[in-house]
């Protein structure tokens, strides 16, 4: 059996073996590799991808000999399954490697898997937008499983304003967006600025109205907010499931908060008193109160009678009736 066949042999074992590695089903996040994705849109609409992938699983490495197979395996596992799910949403792209291939092996388990897209955003209903958005599937031994990587991030031209994103960043900074265990690629749109204007997305928008509303059982401040904007899209930090409409110049958000929370607690009824931070103040408030420098505060109020004192209370009562009538 000559060397290639060997090779061969060996990925053959380690893709098939994903039919008895403990602990994964179908769809549940792969626990094989842990992966970084870092993505870096150009000018020209075209990205840039870097992923750095740890092999983690002992079954995988006690299957893998070398670090040809290991390469092979990354480029099997990762790069291919990666391109098949941008190709299921939009074929028209061409793809880049450099002549030594897609995979480096680095040592410690771990490889890096470089490529370009081109393009990576084009031109959508809202502005530039991304085509390949959506979960990303893992194929291995003829199964389907969820890719999980642990950070995403993804770093847009200066010069570039963020229209919208779905879901929301976990943190962000400037151009730069990082969303942590994702197990796909996020919606996105963009706008090229213009030569010399302005991309802080909240310097020309005016606050006009929010309307709150706070839920006790999700613990969650749902918000309704009107801007007028010159340009640019406004931008509320912390806002999750956060959707964009725009009308001419008026434009709405909608999402939600994690508020900071005060729970109080008497016989006869309960109250929430949640504040949310809001980056600057609404002259309009349905729903809650300005605190000054953007704090807003919601408060709900629920009628109940609370049993766990009530009971106690009446026992209480009826044994010193009884005891005050024996004597």
């Amino acid at each position: 059996m000559n060397s290639k066949t060997k090779t061969a042999l060996v990925l053959a074992v380690v893709v098939l073996g994903t039919f008895w590695l403990p602990g994964v089903s179908g769809k549940s996040p792969q626990d094989v590799f842990d992966a970084v994705m870092m993505v870096w849109v150009k000018p020209d609409g075209n990205a840039r991808f870097e992923l750095s992938v740890t092999l983690t699983s002992e079954v995988y490495r006690e299957k893998i000999r070398n670090g040809a197979d290991f390469q092979r395996l990354v480029e099997e596992l990762v790069y291919r399954n990666l391109l098949d799910n941008f190709h299921r949403r939009y074929a028209n792209f061409t793809v880049y490697v450099s002549p030594t291939g897609p995979v480096e092996v680095v040592g410690n388990w771990t490889a890096r898997v470089s490529f370009y897209i081109a393009p990576f955003f084009v031109e959508g209903k809202r502005g530039l937008e991304c085509p390949y958005s959506g979960p990303l599937d893992f194929v291995a031994g003829g199964r389907v499983y969820s890719f999980k990587f642990s950070r995403i991030i993804l770093i847009l031209p200066k010069n570039w304003t963020l229209v919208y994103t779905f879901p929301d960043p976990d943190d962000r900074a400037e151009n730069v967006l990082i969303w942590e265990n994702a197990d796909y690629l996020p919606m996105l749109g963009v706008r090229q600025a213009a030569p010399n204007e302005s991309t802080n997305e909240t310097s020309l928008c005016k606050p006009l109205r929010i309307e709150l509303r706070y839920s006790p059982e999700e613990g969650k401040v749902f918000f309704n907010a009107t801007y007028i904007c010159e340009s640019g899209f406004p931008h509320i930090p912390g806002a999750k499931n956060v959707t964009y409409f725009k009308s001419g110049n008026i434009t709405e958000i909608v999402g939600y908060l994690a508020p900071r929370v005060e729970y109080h607690e008497w016989l006869f009824g309960k109250e929430w008193k949640a504040e949310v931070k809001l980056p600057a103040e609404f002259p309009e408030v349905v729903g809650g109160s300005n605190k000054g420098n953007g704090t807003v505060e919601i408060i709900v109020k629920k009628s109940a009678v609370n049993y766990s004192v009530v009971i106690p209370l009446i026992v209480g009562v009826g044994l010193i009736a009884v005891w005050r009538w024996r004597k």
